[in-house]
């Protein structure tokens, strides 16, 4: 008793010391910035060490040369000691440091020693070490002197990449990894669908797809930037990438809807199987497999499975589908990981999980029925799944922090995830639709992870969905952000992180970046909805417009493909010659937004060329952002020239003629140059030869980037039609 009483007082004195290391933390004077931040930082007295002063490195214990940056890389193998010297040593036995992740970095008198008892560690030092000394170098300022104490708050910090609508080339691939390792980001969800060259099941495969042998270079590549790659294949639901394909249409749970599998039919195991084996193949020694299992809808309908959903109910189907791919994981020696809102649906809790307006007793009612109905199939939860706790708002609501309980509760190991949604920063797509705080979708990233610290969940994964297919440039800042709070939880303020980001990815300081985002972001959301009549426009919270998806008019329903659709019908007319100064009056106020847009664009390209010329780092995001922005300012112009037509002045009439055709073409001349820049790092085209895979995203409706631009095609249609009618 005594024993385990001056444990516990050594623990408390620990922890008090660990929380104080956290608070107490110095940080580094400007400009010097390392991201994540590091846990604890300790100012030294003396000199620390100048750009281009490190010249040998030295290794002390039995582990190779880690990965190297740019600057790290050119050190020479050394055999003594001092000035110009990075010492790493890995020492397995020094247990100050609470994770092998995690290093001790003293800095002093032009020489460096980094400390860590794994190699990962020693790996992550020098990142953060290689952040310093491009400071150094872009600042001309030496490094102060000090000692870093970092490591990790969650052991597992995933991305996701969705390649369902879009693949990029392998060399952006390969990059990205080495842009990951650089922000301390361990792992990688790579959910395939179709773009893996499945051999057991070749039909599945895409004729672009990535072949099984590049994935397992590409993993290898990875792991030794201390990546795991994480294969993600869809289940039971969300399967109309396989379900398309007619040699699979008896596998349906109905035989005319693509999405769901029928968990009875042992057929939908002999697939799954074959496609988790090659996913296995091309992702070598990874130590998890993601099955899916989300969304599925439309199981239980069918004669062999509505039995037993009418005896037992839907989740015993749900679980009788994890436990037999499960069972297949374990014996394939891999942890499964599965999007847990199912079986959490079935038993009518998953809504209070994105619900923060319930009362308590609301609450406790909804909870009061579900726990016995979770409880009452607790055996038939796998306990070797990892449940991925999916939520993309602030997280706190009680009953999303009640499942998370739940589960620890009964034993049940859980990890969390948030999304980027798309918040790229200063790009501007056809989903960036938050118009607000410029920082919502990271502090959305920041709440989630921060609860994951407090409830002690090791894991978190920031998803990327493909819906719209945005570039993956989109997604970066989310991605980093998630780096960052992953590794530091209670870190930086947003505002300091935007300021890191900027810093780190490019060498740039942008002092009014968030009102320079904002004017960004407002002309991108005029291109978008520019041409839709106001009934399908809807006011979002911040009381802006924003347009009611527009996959959901552009995709007939499935088994209505050859139904005929007016799509022109949801766009604005044109203008009627013979009612001069109507059309104007109708759509003053989106004019007026033109008027401002088409004011603003001069000076806004300049700024964005100038941007594109002063970065030192990742120039290929401006020249996305220079030509995604040219190509978006073609709405106002067309809208404008349409009002200058408007008039019954015959001369300004022919005058606005002439506008509407030079708009048109400068439409098209903008398009070729944002396809051109897409097509550096993506496939923009998909091959004759591939099945589409048409449901209602907006990116599937299109084997072209065209997709983007199918309100324009039509409008544009319009157009030409009236000028023809018309003249």
């Amino acid at each position: 008793m005594k024993k385990n009483f001056q444990i516990l007082v050594i623990t408390g004195i620990l922890l008090v010391i660990t929380v104080g290391m956290a608070f107490a933390a110095e940080k580094l004077p400007a400009p010097f910035v390392i991201l994540p931040q590091p846990q604890n930082l300790v100012l030294l007295k003396g000199s620390g060490l100048e750009a281009g002063k490190l010249h040998q490195l030295i290794l002390k214990g039995d582990f190779k040369r880690p990965v190297m940056g740019n600057l790290l890389s050119q050190l020479i193998i050394g055999k003594t000691a001092g000035k110009g010297t990075l010492e790493l040593i890995l020492d397995k036995n020094r247990t100050a440091i609470p994770s092998e992740e995690g290093y001790i970095m003293t800095i002093s008198d032009d020489k460096v020693e980094i400390l860590a008892n794994g190699e990962a560690g020693l790996f992550y030092g020098c990142q953060s070490l290689e952040q310093l000394l491009e400071d150094a170098r872009d600042y001309q300022k030496p490094v102060p002197a000090c000692k870093i104490t970092d490591y990790p708050a969650l052991s597992y910090r995933a991305v996701h990449w969705d390649v369902k609508h879009h693949l990029d080339h392998m060399n952006y691939y390969y990059e990205s990894i080495d842009r990951l390792a650089r922000y301390k980001i361990n792992a990688i969800v790579f959910e395939f669908e179709d773009k893996l060259r499945y051999r057991r099941q070749p039909l599945v495969g895409a004729p672009h797809s990535i072949s099984i042998d590049e994935m397992a270079a590409l993993t290898h590549y990875a792991r030794e930037r201390h990546i795991e790659i994480t294969p993600l294949v869809q289940g039971l639901g969300h399967a109309t990438f396989i379900l398309k394909h007619q040699e699979y249409a008896n596998l349906r749970e109905m035989s005319w809807n693509r999405w769901a599998f029928c968990p009875l039919n042992e057929g939908t195991y002999q697939v799954l199987f074959d496609l988790y084996r090659d996913a296995i193949d091309a992702t070598p020694g990874s130590k998890y497999i993601h099955i899916g299992g989300d969304e599925i809808g439309n199981i239980g309908l069918c004669p062999r499975c509505k039995p037993t959903a009418e005896k037992e109910g839907m989740m015993a189907l749900n679980l009788y589908w994890l436990k037999r791919v499960c069972e297949f994981a374990k014996e394939n020696n891999r942890i499964p990981i599965f999007w847990d809102d199912m079986p959490l649906k079935y038993a009518g809790v998953v809504e209070s999980a994105d619900n923060d307006s319930l009362s308590d007793s609301e609450l406790d009612e909804i909870w009061q029925k579900g726990i016995p109905k979770l409880d009452s199939l607790l055996t038939d939860f796998p306990k070797n799944c990892v449940y991925m706790r999916w939520n993309y708002s602030m997280a706190r609501q009680p009953g999303n922090i009640r499942i998370l309980d739940w589960y620890k509760s009964r034993g049940l190991q859980a990890m969390i995830a948030t999304a980027t949604n798309a918040q790229g920063g200063i790009l501007f797509q056809t989903d960036e639709r938050n118009l607000g705080n410029t920082s919502t979708g990271i502090s959305t990233i920041r709440s989630f992870i921060q609860l994951a610290a407090e409830k002690k969940i090791s894991g978190e994964l920031c998803t990327a969905w493909d819906d719209r297919a945005p570039h993956m440039e989109n997604r970066w800042r989310g991605f980093i952000a998630s780096g960052e709070y992953g590794w530091s939880p209670n870190g930086r303020s947003l505002e300091e992180f935007d300021k890191a980001w900027l810093q780190r990815e490019f060498g740039l300081s942008i002092p009014d970046y968030y009102s320079f985002n904002q004017k960004l972001r407002i002309g991108s959301m005029l291109r978008y909805e520019a041409f839709f009549r106001n009934g399908d426009l809807l006011s979002d919270e911040n009381g802006l417009q924003s347009v009611v998806q527009l996959e959901h008019w552009l995709t007939p329903l499935e088994g209505q493909e050859k139904r005929c659709f007016d799509y022109t019908s949801k766009l604005i007319d044109l203008p009627d010659l013979n009612s001069p100064g109507s059309w104007s009056r109708k759509y003053k106020v989106r004019l007026d937004e033109s008027s401002i847009e088409i004011n603003n664009f001069e000076s806004t390209s300049e700024r964005l060329a100038e941007l594109y010329n002063s970065c030192k780092r990742n120039s290929y995001y401006w020249s996305l952002s220079k030509s995604l922005y040219n190509f978006q300012i073609s709405a106002p112009r067309i809208l404008l020239a349409l009002k200058d037509c408007d008039t019954a002045d015959k001369a300004k009439q022919k005058a606005g003629i002439e506008n509407v055709k030079k708009a048109m073409s400068d439409f098209q001349q903008t398009w070729e140059d944002v396809k051109l820049v897409y097509s550096q790092t993506s496939f923009i085209t998909n091959p004759p030869n591939f099945i589409p895979d048409r449901y209602f995203h907006l990116a599937s409706q299109r084997e072209d980037l065209s997709w983007m631009i199918q309100a324009e095609q039509l409008y544009y249609g319009m157009i030409d039609k009236w000028l023809h009618s018309e003249h």
